[in-house]
């Protein structure tokens, strides 16, 4: 069996690929992703596999893949930080797997920021209900939190002044890299329930 790859491909500029990924994508035979995460790679030609929610299936099939072809699995960002690597080791060994790192959307938000990230709190209200997150949210120090249509900024703001934090400065981070890039500094007193979802929230100190 060969080793799957996984690869991470940053947060969405084509610039922040890293050259190494570029370079085993192009070893792959079978590349695995999101639309968003093949199409950098479509100029190779490979045959492509979307990832869906039957997540219990595409692991078999990459496993039966990995029998005579080399599969690289793209996901975006870091692989280490909530990815689908998450659910690929529930299924397959570390020696199974070859990760390759990328560039996260949350260094990015730091480095725009001019903030060092050593010591910041990282999570993701992806999939997770507000309360699961509240006891983090209410602990001194920088935070970086990955937001969804659910959990959005303004929603999670409300949560946590609502429940005695402090009303932190806030950024918020929007595809990041990319030409449509948004960096905004507030408070978290002044989003609301209708702020974007997708973004790299981070809770800065005073």
């Amino acid at each position: 069996m060969n080793r799957i790859m996984v690869l991470g491909i940053g947060p969405g500029g084509e610039d922040y690929i890293l050259p190494v990924i570029r370079k085993k994508a192009a070893e792959a035979d079978v590349l695995v992703g999101g639309r968003r995460a093949v199409d950098p790679f479509a100029h190779l030609g490979k045959e492509v596999i979307p990832v869906t929610a039957d997540l219990q299936g595409l692991a078999l099939k990459l496993g039966e893949l990995a029998k005579s072809k080399k599969v690289a699995v793209l996901v975006s960002g870091d692989p280490g930080f909530h990815s689908l690597l998450a659910y690929l080791r529930r299924h397959f060994s570390a020696t199974e797997l070859e990760v390759l790192p990328g560039v996260s959307s949350v260094q990015v938000a730091f480095a725009r920021l001019g903030v060092p990230w050593q010591g910041a709190m990282l999570l993701s209200a992806h999939g997770r209900e507000g309360n699961d997150l509240l006891p983090s949210l209410l602990v001194a120090g920088k935070k970086a939190i990955l937001t969804d249509g659910k959990w959005t900024p303004g929603r999670l703001a409300k949560l946590v002044l609502e429940n005695g934090g402090e009303d932190a400065p806030v950024a918020l981070c929007r595809r990041l890299t990319t030409p449509a890039e948004e960096v905004v500094i507030t408070r978290l007193s002044r989003l609301d329930r209708s702020e974007e979802g997708d973004c790299v929230m981070v809770i800065l100190d005073e």
